[in-house]
């Protein structure tokens, strides 16, 4: 499973956090990509990559059967659902992407998250609340991972 998190190509600078990006998921069943909407399809990917961290880990954690991760300002949304067995299919519109162990889910949203932040947060101001957002997510979504493995 890969997650990828990008900043809109028709963004003009100055960057801010309310930037628009996508969300491409290439996994075992398929692909989905936020670019494939249309229009609204884009979102506030500095502020949705943080819902989507700081849902992910309580779900990942915890015994919750399923959990709906809805962009910020866009129709585009994936839902996580917990097996038996403890796997998790990612879905997009009732449709399987994939099928993957928790940890793995965990390990392939920690590494696009880790990379996006690296790559745009210090082109934000620091007082941003964007990059504060992001920034803070990140490092929980770290700690959360250090526990698990």
């Amino acid at each position: 499973m890969e997650f990828e998190f990008s900043v809109d190509e028709a963004e003009t600078p100055p960057p801010s956090g309310f930037d628009l990006g996508h969300i491409d998921v290439r996994g075992s069943n398929g692909s989905v990509s936020s670019r494939d909407r249309g229009p609204d399809g884009a979102m506030m990917i500095y502020l949705t990559v943080p819902l989507l961290l700081d849902g992910l880990r309580p779900f990942l954690a915890g015994k919750q059967r399923s959990y709906e991760s809805a962009a910020v300002d866009s129709s585009f949304s994936l839902t996580f659902t917990r097996g038996r067995n403890g796997s998790v299919d990612t879905t997009y519109q009732g449709s399987l992407v994939d099928h993957s162990p928790a940890a793995d889910v965990a390990a392939a949203v920690h590494v696009a998250a880790k990379r996006f932040a690296d790559a745009h947060l210090h082109q934000l101001p620091p007082d941003d609340p964007g990059r504060e957002d992001l920034q803070h997510a990140v490092a929980e979504f770290e700690r959360f991972m250090e526990q698990v493995r």
